[in-house]
């Protein structure tokens, strides 16, 4: 059994839920479940669940040392690329705050945004969060003040935004509701002056989850240009939480699907968090999801996944959507990467390349594993640190890969590659920054963290994340290729 990797916080964690808030109790860098060794490689050999198609899950292709090639495959990889100019990097404070969710505008060079929490706790296990949006139209040098789209009502601390086409910028969390919480999305037309009367769903019933991931079509020659995704999860029955897709062209005419989930033999519950959502040029869109088959599992202790014997194999699903207008469907999922513990289900990232390819990036083995759906894996690491908490872009063939590392001493730094090639070759693993954080002073529900991510605007990522150096805080890395 592989012990657990490094904990960036002390692990305690619960589940509140309030008249005025309720939300999942995490961790800024890890879970509240003990790290849990993937059962032996012969499980997944001699058992395939139906979700799973008859092509064995895509294997990791380590990274040696940084920037190597991959070792050939029936596809072999190109010649090292020309050396580039190295990339510059712009790291500044946004504001105070936790849990960042970032978007750039594709058809509006330089003009950010980003959501972030601004939890207030009230008492050990419960509080008040108001998501804040901020807007920047010079690519993150000065920032707009804060604007609150669900203005001063307490929500929960999981909200995520996306832009749209004609700079209309999506936002979704979720609120409270009569039997738990249920996901609200709103959308802004004049960058954040005025917002739209928030949509509650209706579709599924609430429950202490949600954790809600959003996607605008923001290719141009899609068919369904325009339409705004979203998934989340919620309690259907006992077995584990369901995976629940909405879709809309309009934010007031919604349609409303679910993935079709299936287990292990002698393994009836699931647990599945971590849900991603990105829409794809031929107009369809994929959603991903950690799940681990369980024997046992008990809603009331959702995040308690137990010991390693209790699980029978954990890692990532993907999904494809297809949104007809009037109608929602998607496709069977298939089983997409395996991790080693079950941290790897707060974090890790979903993205799609022109040519409508699907790459997917998590956190196993205390590496960052990275791999297009339809291909090899490989995998990134720091000598002497443990890698957590991916991030990822990708515009043309240039590929940004983001990340966190704490060392032996717990210190917390964050780092960055770049491909410019489609993936074939990386730029060794950079310092987005050379000051490291103790994250012992992230003590509060959620920490610093948790939906951190990058995007791609005008030729420049744009990296938002969570860090405790200056108090509990939002940072933005601009890195222009």
């Amino acid at each position: 059994m592989k012990l657990r990797r490094k904990s960036v916080l002390a692990a305690t964690a619960s589940l509140v839920a309030a008249a005025a808030f309720v939300g999942s109790v995490l961790l800024a860098m890890t879970s509240a479940t003990a790290a849990i060794a993937a059962p032996s490689p012969s499980l997944y050999a001699t058992t395939t669940p139906s979700a799973v198609p008859a092509t064995p899950t895509a294997t990791l292709d380590p990274i040696h040392s940084p920037g190597q090639s991959p070792s050939p495959t029936a596809a072999s990889p190109s010649v090292s690329p020309t050396a580039r100019p190295a990339p510059t990097v712009r790291e500044s404070l946004v504001a105070q705050g936790t849990e960042p969710s970032i978007a750039a505008d594709p058809f509006h060079p330089g003009v950010v945004a980003i959501v972030s929490e601004n939890l207030v706790m009230t008492a050990e296990r419960s509080g008040c969060s108001r998501p804040a949006v901020r807007i920047s139209k010079d690519g993150g040098v000065t920032w707009g003040a804060a604007v609150y789209p669900w203005r001063a009502q307490c929500q929960d601390v999981h909200s995520v935004l996306a832009w749209g086409p004609d700079s209309r910028l999506w936002v979704g969390v979720k609120v409270g509701a009569t039997d738990g919480v249920a996901v609200s999305v709103t959308h802004s037309d004049d960058l954040g002056k005025t917002w739209s009367v928030p949509w509650v769903q209706h579709f599924t019933n609430g429950w202490s989850g949600c954790f809600p991931a959003i996607t605008v079509d923001d290719w141009p020659d899609s068919p369904n240009f325009g339409t705004v995704y979203v998934a989340y999860n919620w309690l259907p029955d006992n077995f584990g939480p369901a995976v629940a897709v909405i879709a809309s062209r309009d934010g007031d005419n919604w349609v409303h699907t679910e993935v079709t989930l299936d287990s292990l033999p002698d393994y009836p519950y699931s647990w599945r968090i971590g849900y991603r959502i990105q829409a794809a040029p031929d107009g369809t869109a994929l959603v991903s999801f950690y799940e681990s088959n369980l024997r046992l599992w008990n809603p009331a202790n959702m995040l308690d996944e137990g010991p390693a014997t209790n699980i029978g194999r954990m890692g990532f699903e993907v999904a494809r959507v297809h949104f007809e207008g009037k109608s929602l469907s998607v496709d069977k999922p298939y089983w997409a990467a395996n991790v080693d513990h079950t941290e790897a289900q707060w974090q890790s990232a979903l993205a799609i390349d022109d040519s409508g390819q699907a790459w997917l990036v998590v956190e196993t083995n205390d590496h960052i594993a990275l791999g297009r759906l339809d291909g090899r894996w490989r995998e990134f690491s720091v000598s002497g640190q443990s890698s957590f908490k991916p991030s990822l872009a990708i515009s043309g063939r240039t590929i940004f890969v983001g990340w966190h590392a704490s060392d032996d001493d717990g210190m917390v730094r964050t780092y960055y590659t770049l491909s410019y090639d489609g993936g074939q070759t990386f730029s060794p693993p950079a310092l987005i920054s050379a000051v490291a954080w103790n994250p012992r002073s992230a003590d509060v529900m959620n920490g610093v963290g948790l939906r951190e991510n990058a995007d791609f605007g005008g030729g420049v990522v744009y990296y938002a994340y969570g860090d405790a150096r200056s108090g509990l805080a939002i940072y933005m890395a601009a890195i222009k290729p």
